[in-house]
C-alpha cells in the first residue's frame, strides 16, 4: 500500500509540471517512397536487396549466443541464418556444406516488411565466423563475425542518441553516424559489441507519411554493424509507431516489467511498440537494459532483482536506460527526469549497481559516485578504488544530429564531476576486467579523449559466492542444490512464519536433511522440484496445520512421499516436541519465541553440536520444558538479553546467558563463545532482518560446522572485524540470499 501511495503521489507531482516535450525538427523535403530501399541490390558487404535489408545482430543471453534481426519482403519464407568458420570458406563462396543452420520466426514489421529473428548458439571464443541470412532460397552475401577472448576481460563501445532524422536531414545524420561507427571500430577493432542507449531514430515526422523506416535504414547503414553486435535500448523517440522491437531482437526479455503504455510523462503522448526490460550476461558483467519510458522504479526494481538473483556470481552490474538521471543540458529540469532522480537512484544503490549508462540529454556528463543523492567521491578523482555509490554517465550524440546546450556552463551542480559540450559527435570505449571498469570518451573530429574514469575493485578474498533465488523459496532450493545431490529426508517449514521453523535446524542436521520452505496452503514450485530432484522419501513438517496446512500434506503424499508432522499446541510446545527428537543432548539453547533473531543466531552452532533450540515467551518456561532439560542433564544456555528473556528464566534453569546489545552483537557473542567448535574454512553471511535465508542456510552450516554471520543494513563494524579476523583461514565465503538481503556493496565493505 505504501508503494502504491508513493507511486500515485509521484504521478500527481510530475503531472503538475509543464512538460518540456521532445524537440521535433521542422519538416524538410524528402523522398516519400517508404520502400525506396527495396530497389537496391545486395552488395559485397551484404547491405540491402529487394528481399533483405537492415541486417543486425545483438548479444544473446550470454557470450556464446547472438540474436539476428533483418527485414525482408512479405513473400519470403521462414527465416534462417547459416554460420560457418571462416577458415572453411574458399574464396568468396560461402561454405554451405560445413555451415550450421539456425531457424527462427518472422512477424509484421514497418512499412509492409517482414521482421525476421533468429538466435545463433554455441559460438566459441576467439573464432572467425562467416554468416548469411535469408529464407533457405534467397540469401544475403556472406558477412564476418569474430568472437572475442574475454577470459581476461573485454571492451565495448558506447553510443548515445544517434537519432537519425533529428537534424532534419536523414542523409547528413546518417553520414555522421557512419563516420562515428567507422572511427570507433577502427580504433577499437576487438570490441565485443556496441551499446546504443536509445533514440536510434527520430520519429519520421519530418517526412511525408510520418514513417521512421528510412531513419532505421540510416541507422543500419554502417557496414561495421554487420560485423559487431549492437545492444540497443528504446528511447522516447522510439515511441512513435512500430519499428523498434521489429528491428532488434532482445534476449531474456521480461513479460512483466518495463512495459510502456503511455503513462503520461511525455508531452506528445508518444506510445508505441518499444519492448520491455531485458538483460544479458557478457563475461563477468550483467547488463540490465531498462525501458525507461516506463517511469515506475518499482517495476524496474522487480525486474533487476530477478535478473540479479539468476546471475549471482557476476563481478559488475551495469544498467543502461535512455532517460538521464544526472545530466547538464535541456532535459535536466524536465519533470519526468526530476521524478526519476527521486525514485531510481535509491533502487540502483540498494541493488549494488556499479554504473548507469544513459543518454537523452545530448550533452556529456559524468557524475560523482552518488550515495543517497549526495556526491561522495573527490572533485578531481579520475580513478577510485572500492567506492561507495553509483556512477552515472550521460552520453552526447554519436551522430551529431542534435546537441543541447549546457544549462549552467560555468557552474557545477552537486552531481557533476565532468561535463562537456563541444558540438562534436562522441563515443566511449568501456574496458571491463574482474578488477577494473574504465570508460574513456572520445570526440570524433580529432579522436582525442575528453574524459576518462576508472573504478577499481579489490577483494581480500577470492572465493566468494552467492546462493540466491528470485524469492526465499527458490533461495532455499538453491542452497539445497548446492549441498545435496540426494537426500532420503527433507525438513519442510513455513516460509511465512518463523516461530515453528526456528527449532528445525538441529533436527535437520540430525537427519542430514535440507530445510525447504513452503507457503501455508500451496507447495511452492521450487520446493516441489527440489524434493523430486533429491528423490526424497520422507518429509518432516515442523508446525501445526495453522502454518503448514493439511493440503500441503496431500500434495506431498501425491508425490509418493511419507509425511510426518512434528507439532504442539503452540510454538513453545512445538519446539519441545522437536527437541525430543534429539536424544541426550549435552546442551540446550533457550531463545525468545517472540522474535527470530536470537534463535537464528545460535542455529548453526546448535546444529553442529546436536543441541535443541527451545522457545520461551520470555517470562517463563513450562514444567515440561524444565523437566526435559533436567532429565537430559543438559547444560542450558539462554540466548539474548533480559529485554527478551527475563533473569527469572535464567535462574529457573541455572543457565548461562549469551547476549549483546542487539541481535548482531548477540550473534557475534555466540560465534566468539564457541569459536573453537567451528570449522572456519567456511563462513556464511545472511541478513539479520529476516529469518528465511539464514534458516535455510543453517542446515548446511551445521553440516559443515560453519558459522552464520548475521549482517545488518548500517553498522557493519562488528561483523567486519569478525570476518577480517578469520579470513586467513577461510576457504569459502557464501552469501545467503539476493542483493536485497545482503548487497554486493555490503559484501565489498566487509571484505575490504
Amino acid at each position: 500500500m505504501k508503494q502504491y501511495l508513493k507511486k500515485t503521489a509521484l504521478f500527481v507531482l510530475c503531472c503538475s509540471f509543464a512538460f518540456s516535450g521532445i524537440a521535433i525538427p521542422m519538416s524538410v523535403n524528402a523522398d516519400t517512397d517508404t520502400n525506396a530501399a527495396a530497389s537496391q541490390s545486395i552488395t559485397a558487404g551484404g547491405e540491402t536487396s529487394a528481399n533483405i535489408k537492415d541486417i543486425t545482430f545483438a548479444p544473446g543471453k550470454d557470450a556464446s549466443q547472438v540474436n539476428f534481426t533483418w527485414y525482408s519482403n512479405k513473400d519470403t519464407s521462414d527465416p534462417e541464418v547459416q554460420v560457418a568458420l571462416k577458415s572453411d570458406m574458399t574464396g568468396n563462396e560461402f561454405p554451405e556444406s560445413k555451415a550450421q543452420t539456425f531457424k527462427g520466426e518472422k512477424s509484421n514489421g514497418n512499412d509492409g516488411y517482414s521482421s525476421n529473428k533468429v538466435t545463433v548458439t554455441d559460438l566459441q571464443p576467439s573464432k572467425e565466423y562467416v554468416y548469411r541470412v535469408g529464407d533457405g532460397t534467397t540469401w544475403s552475401s556472406a558477412n564476418n563475425y569474430t568472437t572475442q577472448d574475454i577470459s581476461k576481460g573485454f571492451n565495448f563501445l558506447l553510443a548515445g542518441d544517434p537519432q537519425i532524422g533529428a537534424g532534419g536531414d536523414i542523409d547528413k545524420d546518417t553520414t555522421g553516424w557512419v563516420d562515428t561507427v567507422k572511427k570507433a571500430t577502427d580504433k577499437f577493432s576487438s570490441s565485443s559489441f556496441i551499446l546504443s542507449v536509445g533514440d536510434q531514430v527520430n520519429n519520421g515526422k519530418e517526412l511525408n507519411g510520418q514513417t521512421n523506416e528510412l531513419e532505421y535504414d540510416g541507422f543500419f547503414k554502417p557496414d561495421q554493424l554487420k560485423n559487431i553486435p549492437v545492444a540497443a535500448i528504446t528511447g522516447n523517440h522510439e515511441g512513435y509507431g512500430v519499428g523498434h522491437t521489429t528491428h532488434f531482437n532482445y534476449p531474456n526479455e521480461s513479460d512483466k516489467y518495463g512495459i510502456f503504455t503511455n503513462n503520461g510523462y511525455e508531452s506528445d503522448n508518444s506510445n508505441g511498440t518499444t519492448g520491455n526490460d531485458y538483460y544479458f550476461v557478457y563475461g563477468n558483467t550483467l547488463f540490465l537494459m531498462l525501458n525507461s519510458n516506463d517511469i515506475n522504479a518499482e517495476d524496474h526494481k522487480a525486474f533487476m532483482q530477478e535478473a540479479i538473483a539468476a546471475n549471482p556470481d557476476v563481478k559488475w552490474k551495469i544498467v543502461s536506460m535512455h532517460h538521464s538521471i544526472y545530466s547538464s543540458a535541456n532535459h535536466e529540469t524536465d519533470a519526468d527526469i526530476a521524478a526519476r532522480r527521486v525514485t531510481h537512484p535509491e533502487v540502483f544503490q540498494e541493488l549494488g549497481i556499479d554504473v548507469v549508462l544513459d543518454g537523452h540529454d545530448h550533452c556529456y556528463t559524468r557524475s560523482y559516485q552518488m550515495v543517497d543523492g549526495q556526491a561522495v567521491s573527490g572533485k578531481d578523482d579520475t580513478s577510485v578504488t572500492d567506492p561507495n555509490g553509483v556512477l552515472y554517465i550521460t552520453t552526447n550524440s554519436a551522430s551529431g544530429s542534435k546537441y543541447y546546450e549546457i544549462q549552467e556552463p560555468n557552474y557545477n551542480n552537486y552531481f557533476e564531476a565532468k561535463k562537456e559540450q563541444d558540438k562534436v559527435p562522441t563515443f566511449s570505449n568501456v574496458s571491463v576486467t574482474d578488477k577494473n571498469f574504465t570508460i574513456t570518451t572520445y570526440r570524433t573530429d580529432t579522436m582525442a579523449p575528453i574524459d576518462s574514469y576508472t573504478i577499481n575493485k579489490t577483494t581480500s578474498h577470492k572465493n566468494v559466492s552467492r546462493l540466491a533465488g528470485q524469492n526465499r523459496y527458490e533461495t532455499a532450493a538453491k542452497i539445497s542444490q548446492n549441498n545435496w545431490n540426494e537426500a532420503d529426508t527433507a525438513v519442510l517449514v513455513s516460509g511465512q512464519s518463523y516461530a515453528d521453523a526456528l527449532s528445525a535446524a538441529p533436527f535437520a542436521k540430525l537427519k542430514n536433511a535440507p530445510i525447504l520452505l513452503t507457503s501455508s496452503n500451496t507447495l511452492d514450485s521450487n520446493t516441489k522440484s527440489e524434493l523430486s530432484r533429491l528423490k526424497v522419501r520422507t518429509v518432516y513438517i515442523i508446525g501445526g496445520t495453522g502454518v503448514v496446512s493439511s493440503s500441503i500434506e496431500s500434495s506431498l503424499r501425491n508425490m509418493k512421499m511419507v509425511v510426518k508432522r512434528i507439532s504442539g499446541n503452540d510454538r513453545y510446545a512445538t519446539s519441545l516436541e522437536v527437541a525430543k527428537q534429539i536424544k541426550s543432548p549435552k546442551q540446550v539453547f533457550v531463545a525468545s519465541g517472540a522474535g527470530f533473531a536470537d534463535g537464528l543466531s545460535v542455529s548453526s552452532y546448535a546444529s553442529l553440536s546436536g543441541s535443541p533450540i527451545i522457545l520461551t515467551d520470555g517470562k517463563q518456561l513450562s514444567s515440561d520444558i524444565l523437566k526435559y532439560v533436567k532429565d537430559n542433564s543438559s547444560t542450558p544456555y539462554v540466548i539474548g538479553g533480559n529485554g527478551v528473556v527475563d533473569d527469572s528464566v535464567v535462574s529457573s534453569l541455572g543457565a548461562v546467558r549469551i547476549s549483546g546489545s542487539d541481535r548482531y552483537s548477540t550473534n557475534l557473542a555466540i560465534l566468539n563463545k564457541f569459536n573453537d567448535k567451528y570449522d572456519l574454512s567456511n563462513i556464511y553471511l545472511a541478513s539479520g532482518s529476516d529469518f528465511a535465508d539464514a534458516l535455510s542456510g543453517s542446515a548446511v552450516a551445521g553440516e559443515k560446522s560453519a558459522p552464520v554471520v548475521l549482517i545488518g543494513k548500517s553498522d557493519l563494524s562488528g561483523a567486519k572485524n569478525y570476518i577480517q579476523g578469520k579470513l586467513s583461514g577461510v576457504g569459502q565465503i557464501t552469501i545467503l540470499g539476493g542483493e536485497a538481503s545482503v548487497s554486493q556493496v555490503t559484501v565489498n565493505k566487509l571484505l575490504q
